[in-house]
């Protein structure tokens, strides 16, 4: 378990060192209780007359316990195993396939060293000093609040129509950031910008190295043999990692993410039935709405734009840049159901009198169809070439970033998706103005119908055969992928593949008795 206020193990050029291990127990755990659920819930539902309800209501829910997720147990015990391909900012290389892990104690790197795993708790609250320390714990955890509201009128007409109007939103706080949060150990802005990549890397004397070996026969804090594997051995160290708030701990410091992203949601949604009549039913609904969020990054955030570094933040210390449309908005969404029952067979207006046999066979067919139009999702748009200290960098943009450009010049690379004339990169360890997300510049949407045909064939009663027929995109359009996103790269703005699947079917029969 990780603290932000640790014992003061010294200091360096007058700074105390603060931050530690705390090493479970039985009634220290790595995160406190969230004993604020209380929940209240409100609904009603008013008839005006016959034909015509409105709705309401509101509420606060919780999201799900974030401490309980199965990676976020305490790991005190854990190290990572480091492959130092440089230890100079890339000037000279160190590790190489041969020699993956070389004696970090020999300034050239020649030396194979041992594989070192994590020394336990032998050195109690100095564990992992020297090492990333990544074991997913602190106090400050809080489950996500969701506040949920909404209004509508539902009116009935004749013709077994019904039309159903819905204001719906929804806002919540408390929500766990993008997982660059979970590290607590990175440079203030003002002392990345000042000194810049050439900075940062430069090497200077190692104040730590003689906690690490002996040093004109000093005895160090660490056993040698626990520790070889350290950057801390050396007598020289890049400069950033004694700037970070946790020098002690050259690389990350993380606890849990910060739980202090935001999110909202406004919508106007319409539903329009037809119920069955005259051997027809129809369902659409339609959805216009606004996303806003901080973050779109969760527990497991493995789908769509919000994975990874995609979508991350630029500056940890000016995470209200960050808000912007979620990687999940998407204004417009028009989705309607249509299912006919074909007026041709026995009884029917077509065929009324028609042949019992004949009537197996081509009466009685019904067919369904449903389609869906949507608008695509916002684009994020990052450095290629990343020169921004524990961050992910943006470009600077200056007008639309889309180029407008029809997707299929795209995909046949006669055009590109972006305008490139409007990005430029920012100086080395500042922030592009790129916003997380563009609201102008989005993916391509949905345009889909499947399609399907059915007969229910009767033997006798409580006893019939049932066939069906199915077609996805039954028009074979193709929905593409986003573009390349990354500015700077040689594919920027070019499409490779498609979101959907071909036009493609299945058939299949039931019997039932």
């Amino acid at each position: 378990m990780i603290s932000q206020t640790g014992q003061n193990y010294g200091a360096w050029q007058g700074r105390e060192i603060i931050g530690t291990t705390q090493l479970a127990t039985s009634g220290h755990r790595h995160a406190d209780s969230d004993l604020n659920n209380f929940a209240p819930r409100l609904g009603f539902n008013f008839r005006v007359n016959n034909s015509t309800t409105v709705r309401g209501g509101a509420g606060v829910y919780y999201g799900l316990n974030f401490a309980t997720n199965w990676q976020y147990g305490g790991r005190a015990w854990n190290k990572y195993v480091n492959i130092r391909s440089s230890l100079d900012g890339g000037v000279t290389q160190c590790a190489t396939l041969e020699n993956p892990f070389p004696l970090l104690s020999d300034p050239t790197c020649k030396t194979p060293g041992p594989f070192i795993g994590p020394p336990g708790g032998k050195y109690g609250s100095l564990t992992n000093w020297g090492y990333d320390d990544d074991n997913h714990g602190s106090n400050t955890f809080r489950n996500a609040e969701f506040y949920q509201w909404n209004l509508g009128i539902e009116r009935q007409f004749p013709g077994q129509i019904v039309l159903d109007l819905n204001y719906s939103a929804s806002r919540a706080t408390h929500l766990p950031w993008n997982y660059s949060t979970e590290n607590r150990n990175f440079i203030d802005a003002k002392t990345r910008e000042t000194l810049g990549p050439d900075g940062l890397s430069a090497l200077v004397p190692n104040p730590f190295q003689p906690l690490f070996v002996s040093v004109d026969g000093s005895k160090p804090l660490f056993a040698y043999n626990d520790v070889a594997d350290s950057i801390y051995t050396q007598a020289y160290v890049p400069l950033g990692d004694l700037l970070h708030p946790f020098p002690q701990f050259p690389g990350s410091f993380s606890g849990f993410p910060l739980f202090v992203a935001t999110s909202s949601y406004h919508s106007f949604q319409a539903r329009f039935e037809k119920r069955t009549s005259h051997g027809i039913s129809l369902l659409g609904t339609y959805t216009f709405s606004k996303f806003l969020t901080d973050s779109d990054a969760g527990g497991n955030a493995w789908i769509g734009n919000g994975l990874g570094f995609i979508g991350a933040p630029q500056d940890l210390t000016n995470l209200r840049a960050e808000k912007s449309v979620s990687a999940n908005d998407t204004p417009q969404r028009l989705v309607f159901a249509v299912v006919y029952e074909l007026p041709v067979g026995r009884g029917k207006p077509l065929g009324r009198g028609m042949n019992r046999y004949l009537d197996a066979v081509i009466g009685g067919w019904q067919i369904n169809d449903f389609t869906t139009f949507q608008s695509g999702q916002p684009i994020t748009i990052y450095e290629a070439n990343n020169t921004i200290t524990d961050g992910h960098q943006r470009p600077n943009v200056t007008g639309n970033p889309c180029s407008g450009a029809d997707v299929l010049g795209v995909v046949s690379q006669t055009a590109n998706y972006f305008d490139s004339s409007v990005f430029s990169d920012p100086a080395p360890e500042y922030p592009g103005n790129a916003p997380r997300y563009f609201s102008n510049c989005r993916a391509p949407g949905i345009k889909n119908t499947d399609f399907g045909f059915s007969k229910r064939f009767t033997i006798r009663e409580n006893m019939f055969l049932e066939a069906k027929a199915e077609f996805f995109n039954f028009f074979n359009t193709p929905r593409f992928a986003a573009p390349t996103e990354a500015f700077g790269d040689a594919t920027f703005g070019e499409i490779f593949s498609q979101a959907n699947s071909s036009r493609h079917g299945q058939v299949g029969v039931r019997f039932v008795w």
